[in-house]
């Protein structure tokens, strides 16, 4: 049961209910489970909306086509890259960046004169695309905002991009609290802002910036949780649709699965890269084991991203076309989108989950492995924010050379079944340690939870259908 107090939040959000991405689904389960009044503010098309606990989707307003195009240009196109050390991706538009700014300030006066909000209310606002909201809440004497910034913050940052993330960070601090999923983002912000910006000062031992007004803003560091209960309710479920693969012919042999989109960011041609040199290597396990890859298209329209989804799609056509027979493809991608009773499925059978990032915030799809595997291995980039929480269970890839992720790949499929157990067990315990309900006491701003505790020991049910696979 989660429960709280009575003051009304406001929660900002760039996507809404059922939008892809980890941060509407987490959104919609606190609003789906929380007793609170909440209005939920988002974009869909070109027009803003608002959800309340109790009421339908109601639009606001609509937004100019130029405006929502801009800021969707400059969040993506310069400020993605940019935030994830990948700064040979980023494109700059002087234009793109005022619709950022202009997206902005439409959040911030719709929420500010809605006949629904009273300068009591919290608000509460979801990662980068909304930075520069607190600024506007601020100088018009609102009540309490959070931030919670759901993305990497640069240790890295060259000089010429310094003055576009400098007023990124004076966005963030009108916020009276900044989170951030671990302490390494934490700590790259306070050293962007001692660094950059002289007229704040960072106390690294406090974890807050002071202001020139005098207030210090919070600095904290909580990782997303999981929603524990439903993502067990969808490991006890075997109903599904999956219309292009048929995936029930997964479980003739071995797979190992990797559930990510084609982003630049998340290693996806690294991967394959990878694949390759495992079967060249191994070549008794052509026809032996199978990736599975779930990943979709994403940000369709921008060149640097349709570039990078042609270049893992040539790659894959070229290993299936050199390896596959007749009952078997190397690789099975699945490029539509799918349920969570379809990733559940996944996540139970597959032998092992390759996870790949060059950088990535945080990384739910691995919790969600170690909730629902029956006893699969985990392989995890240490560049992914969520290695910090399950790096002692997980096969660690300190670098995304072919060699080094084909030799994990290969350790973790000829690991012994009770190793599997007992890693898997362990990183159970994690992810339990750590749910949804508890990130959100930790930072939901006046929202107050209380959960049911959730057993920490889990049994791990393992397949007797299938043969280990050994190595050479």
């Amino acid at each position: 049961m989660w429960g709280g107090s009575e003051v009304t939040m406001n929660i900002l959000s760039y996507r809404g209910p059922s939008a892809p991405g980890g941060v509407s689904a987490t959104l919609s389960r606190v609003i789906e489970r929380s007793t609170n009044e909440q209005q939920w503010w988002f974009l869909h098309g070109t027009a803003l909306r608002k959800k309340g606990k109790r009421n339908a989707n109601q639009e606001v307003c609509q937004i100019p086509f130029e405006i929502i195009e801009g800021h969707y240009r400059y969040c993506n196109e310069f400020l993605w890259p940019l935030l994830h050390e990948l700064p040979q991706y980023a494109s700059f538009d002087e234009s793109n960046r005022l619709m950022y700014q202009q997206l902005n300030m439409s959040y911030a006066c719709n929420v500010l004169h809605s006949d629904e909000t009273e300068a009591h209310q919290s608000i509460f606002i979801n990662d980068y695309q909304l930075a520069l909201c607190p600024k506007f809440f601020n100088s018009s004497s609102y009540g309490a905002v959070d931030l919670f910034w759901h993305i990497p913050w640069p240790k890295t940052v060259e000089e010429q991009f310094v003055p576009y993330l400098a007023e990124i960070a004076v966005g963030l601090l009108y916020a009276g609290k900044i989170g951030f999923h671990i302490e390494e983002y934490a700590t790259n912000f306070l050293q962007f802002v001692k660094s950059h910006l002289p007229e704040y000062k960072a106390d690294f031992a406090a974890r807050e910036v002071m202001r020139g007004d005098g207030f210090a803003v919070k600095v904290v560091f909580h990782p997303l949780g999981v929603d524990s209960d439903y993502w067990m309710s969808k490991f006890r479920d075997e109903s599904f649709v999956c219309r292009n693969v048929n995936i029930r012919s997964l479980d003739k042999r071995p797979f190992v699965l990797s559930v990510d989109r084609a982003d630049y960011t998340k290693g996806v041609y690294e991967r394959l890269l990878a694949i390759e040199y495992f079967f060249s290597s191994n070549p008794d396990q052509i026809g032996a084991v199978t990736f599975v890859q779930v990943c979709q298209k994403t940000r369709a329209g921008l060149p640097g991203f349709d570039e990078y989804w042609e270049q893992c799609r040539c790659l894959f056509d070229s290993m299936n076309a050199r390896w596959a027979s007749k009952d078997w493809a190397p690789i099975e991608w699945i490029d539509e989108p799918v349920s969570a009773n379809v990733l559940a499925w996944l996540y139970k059978r597959a032998s092992a989950m390759l996870i790949t990032p060059l950088y990535d915030g945080l990384n739910l799809t691995a919790k969600e492995f170690a909730l629902c595997s029956e006893g699969g291995a985990l392989i995890l980039s240490s560049r992914a924010g969520a290695w910090h929480e399950l790096s002692d269970n997980v096969l660690t890839l300190e670098d995304l050379r072919p060699e080094s992720i084909a030799e994990k790949i290969c350790d973790a499929l000829a690991m012994e079944r009770k190793e599997r157990r007992e890693r898997l067990c362990r990183l159970r315990e994690a992810v339990l340690g750590n749910t949804l309900a508890l990130w959100w006491q930790n930072f939901g701003g006046n929202l107050r939870i209380a959960e049911r505790v959730l057993p920490l020991t889990v049994k791990v049910h393992h397949s007797t259908r299938r043969k280990a696979w050994s190595a050479n």
